[in-house]
């Protein structure tokens, strides 16, 4: 058996490992582990052409019908990463619709279509396969079945061996629309038949239950509106760069923010801020890359459909070429999708006869060495980065699954340190600095006045995990400034240590406001700035903010509740009353019982202020106990004397 031979087929069983692979080394047990397995994957076919020219001493080129458009694809895709993306490391490594991502799939596209062997029955193993997945995927979504998982398993009833359940319905559906083409050859094989028929029976059946599962609960879905993403999608025309080249891979969140309207506010996910995906992999693709990105894109689509209509096309062909214009038009993009899209893209041209170009190096010794050196040395050099990468995933997969307040740090300083990129990861280590101040701070005897009175080794271990805490928050924010959420985070820090560090409130107060400016629709923010506000008894500024919060959510009984008691302080009481009365009228007596009769005290107690014609309440006293959302910033944070002072570089604006 050659070398070609055993390298076609490892394509074909690889293929299949894909779709089920997972490990419970990172914190995503499912795609995380599939894009590095097909990274090192491809870094493994590289150096396996390497081996094959260290001794064949010829490089063999075949040009296929889908090199240029996947080509173009994945310039466009590096243009938009250098000239778009703000956090250009973590927009290589992004699972979902990174650049290492369709440079991988390129990798595996190229080896698939320069395969001249096929797997041995490969149809029927097919079918088979998904037939098999089919049951397992039933196994985890029918509640007969679900019901009676164990508690430790409970976690896993919303995702899949392929990942979640739109990753499920990606491949299912795939599988049946391959099925149904098998089906549809008519050939006279009664095995094949049976399992092609068997697959398209249980894949389809499958699906529909995903289908009505996801539609039951959409809103766990948490993915944007078709308007909304279509909005996005828009919104980079406004420029000429961004119309070219989009806002960057990994920047979608910050052309949603652009259009999200107060609209948004009155959805079930309206707070979440943003997203990092569109509903559909089409706007996504403009978004994001643009419209060279979205050309490429339906180059790429068109020569699929092109090839399939041919006259040597097959049934099969067309109906799988449909189902991918469907699916990029329908759903968001995906690591499996993606893949499933290359992958057929190599296996529909491998056996189309093209002209090969050798070339032979015997006789030209020293680029037959540079070759190998250079070969080696970007498998090399690639494989180290992208191991770090996973040794980051696995370290902070580690540090979550221990107790240990002091290997949690450990592990996840190393986290942070083998990829100093990742911005979810050092959000959590922010976290993480901050509950270590918060321990040591607990710990610390109580004076007269009941505030904690610090040690000086202990005054030092808070300044600096509050330092760390500080910085590693800047971080985030120094790794994509146009993110919102990242000046949350940081604005979130520092009102933590208001009481602890001096001036940390005037920090609060400006990290917020850049979040605001950068997310306006956003009635969160401006509750929280106010409520920093209404801390410092800043009456008037705090009322304003809460007003916004209300008019961009006239629902939010929070937003309702503070507001009312800013005018209360500022001694307008007819408005706090009024406010008040909002809030009690977005409340439901049963459900929100104890929410219930905290407003309504305060409405009763507000109304003894003002002379206002009243309206007949009643109270329903039917409580479960359940807890108060509503809720008032405190007056003053809990204090440390004296204060910790930080170095200037400690403040937002300080680089």
């Amino acid at each position: 058996m050659s070398f070609q031979t055993i390298r076609s087929y490892v394509l074909y069983l690889f293929t299949f490992l894909v779709v089920v692979f997972f490990l419970p080394f990172t914190q995503d047990f499912f795609t995380t582990p599939k894009w590095y397995l097909v990274g090192f994957f491809a870094l493994a076919l590289i150096l396996s052409s390497v081996g094959e020219f260290l001794f064949t001493k010829k490089i063999t080129w075949i040009k296929k019908e889908f090199d240029s458009p996947l080509t173009l694809f994945l310039v466009v895709a590096s243009l938009s990463l250098l000239f778009g993306s703000v956090n250009k490391v973590q927009a290589l490594l992004s699972p979902h619709f990174g650049l290492l991502t369709f440079a991988f799939l390129f990798i595996i596209y190229y080896y698939f279509s320069r395969s001249r062997k096929t797997m041995p029955h490969g149809d029927m193993v097919f079918s088979l396969f998904s037939a098999v997945f089919s049951l397992t995927v039933l196994a985890e979504t029918l509640p007969f079945i679900t019901t009676r998982l164990p508690a430790a398993l409970q976690k896993f009833q919303n995702v899949t061996l392929a990942g979640t359940m739109l990753d499920a319905l990606v491949f299912l559906t795939f599988a049946s629309v391959v099925s149904l083409g098998n089906l549809l050859k008519k050939e006279d094989h009664t095995a094949k038949n049976i399992s092609s028929f068997l697959g398209f029976v249980l894949s389809t059946l499958t699906s529909i239950v995903i289908l009505f599962s996801l539609v039951r609960n959409s809103a766990s879905l948490a993915l944007p509106s078709f308007a909304h993403s279509w909005f996005a999608a828009v919104e980079i025309l406004k420029l000429p760069m961004t119309a070219l080249f989009g806002v960057g891979i990994d920047n979608f969140q910050s052309a949603f923010v652009k259009v999200k309207d107060i609209a948004y506010n009155s959805s079930p996910l309206w707070q979440i801020s943003s997203f990092s995906l569109a509903r559909t992999a089409i706007f996504h693709t403009m978004t994001e890359m643009g419209l060279l990105g979205l050309v490429s894109l339906i180059l790429m689509l068109f020569q699929l459909i092109k090839q399939a209509f041919s006259d040597g096309g097959t049934v099969q062909a067309r109906l799988v070429s449909l189902y991918f214009v469907v699916v990029f038009f329908l759903l968001p993009p995906s690591f499996l999708l993606f893949f499933l899209l290359f992958v057929w893209m190599g296996m529909t041209v491998s056996h189309h006869t093209s002209k090969e170009l050798a070339m032979d190096f015997s006789e030209i010794v020293p680029a037959y060495g540079l070759l190998i050196v250079v070969g080696m040395v970007i498998v090399g050099t690639a494989s180290f980065f992208l191991g770090k990468a996973y040794m980051s995933e696995y370290m902070f997969q580690q540090s979550l699954s221990t107790n240990n307040l002091k290997n949690v740090y450990e592990k996840m300083r190393t986290a942070v340190g083998d990829n100093p990129y990742n911005e979810r990861i050092r959000t959590n280590f922010v976290q993480v600095n901050l509950l270590i101040a918060n321990t040591v701070a607990g710990r610390a005897k109580k004076d007269e006045k009941g505030q904690p009175k610090l040690s000086e080794q202990d005054r030092q271990t808070v300044s600096q995990a509050i330092q760390a805490a500080i910085d590693e928050a800047k971080a985030v924010v120094s790794l994509n400034p146009s993110k919102a959420t990242n000046w949350e985070l940081l604005a979130s820090v520092y009102r933590s240590i208001t009481g602890v560090v001096q001036g940390a409130d005037t920090w609060t107060v400006s990290a917020y406001q850049r979040a605001i400016v950068l997310d306006p629709q956003n009635p969160v923010y401006r509750v929280a700035l106010g409520g920093v506000l209404y801390g410092f008894k800043q009456y008037d500024d705090s009322s304003r903010l809460f007003e916004q919060a209300v008019s961009l959510k006239p629902d939010w009984p929070n937003a309702q509740y503070n507001y009312a008691w800013a005018m209360y302080q500022k001694g307008d009481y007819l408005k706090a009353a009024t406010a008040m009365q909002a809030c009690v009228s977005l409340l439901n007596p049963k459900k929100d019982a104890a929410d219930y009769k905290k407003a309504f005290a305060d409405l009763e107690e507000f109304k003894k202020k003002v002379p206002v014609e009243q309206t007949s309440q009643t109270t329903n006293t039917e409580t479960d106990q359940q807890k108060e959302s509503l809720s008032l910033p405190p007056t003053s944070a809990p204090q440390v004397e004296p204060k910790i002072s930080l170095p200037k570089t400690a403040s937002p604006e300080a680089k």
